[in-house]
């Protein structure tokens, strides 16, 4: 299959009927999770404005951390459209943290995959007690 318009081919929304309507239910679903649980917002690993990620917490101690990194082919959306998301592993007893990124084009994948790491050992700090994690090589994580 020969593709002649890559931003066509990635382009889902444009060819799901009522597309906006499942973005919009999104929004609502995840901002009405947020507001039902104790979520700690904005948690900042990084300098820059999308550096910021959101941790949840189960009731009782953790047995681990669930990282869910959005979807938007690096160019769309940020964590606050899928909180609600985090309802399945907080009721297994796992934390959840929902990290935003800087999008392309104002950076490139690789340095999302960077973003993403950062934020990874930011929310395992806070989680697992483990400050060194902030330190700990990319390639040691990967």
């Amino acid at each position: 299959m020969h593709i002649a318009d890559w931003d066509d081919a990635y382009a889902n929304r444009d060819h799901i009927p009522g597309a906006d309507e499942f973005i919009t239910r999104w929004v609502d679903q995840a901002a009405a999770f947020r507001a039902a649980h104790n979520a700690e917002l904005d948690l900042q690993y990084g300098p820059g404005p999308r550096h910021r990620f959101d941790l949840f917490r189960p009731k009782g101690a953790p047995v681990g951390l669930i990282v869910f990194v959005h979807g938007g082919y690096w160019r769309a959306f940020d964590k606050s459209y899928w909180s609600h998301l985090a309802a399945g592993p907080l009721a297994a007893v796992w934390a959840v943290a929902m990290p935003s990124y800087t999008l392309v084009p104002d950076c490139s994948i690789a340095a999302i995959t960077t973003e993403t790491t950062k934020a990874i050992a930011a929310a395992a700090a806070l989680i697992l007690g483990r400050s060194d994690w902030l330190d700990i090589p990319l390639a040691a994580i990967w």
